[in-house]
């Protein structure tokens, strides 16, 4: 039984970190949508080209693997 409990408070533990890590990837997600709409009002066309490049193969593309790993 006291396995089942140290592993109870592993899982509470682990969704509490991957609940911080969620809010962390959203506040960075955020702050490349600024920087791309920066960089494009600022006549920048390769940084903001980077900075959506950056936001649609690290979000866009996790989304997928999120949908595919739903349908498995």
């Amino acid at each position: 039984m006291d396995d089942v409990l140290r592993k109870v408070e592993e899982l509470e533990a682990l969704v509490v970190e991957l609940e911080e890590l969620d809010r962390r990837r959203v506040g960075m997600g955020d702050r490349l949508v600024d920087l791309e709409h920066f960089f494009r009002r600022a006549g920048c066309p390769a940084l903001s080209q980077q900075a959506l490049d950056a936001f649609v193969s690290t979000y866009a593309g996790r989304v997928f693997e999120l949908a595919d790993g739903m349908r498995g």
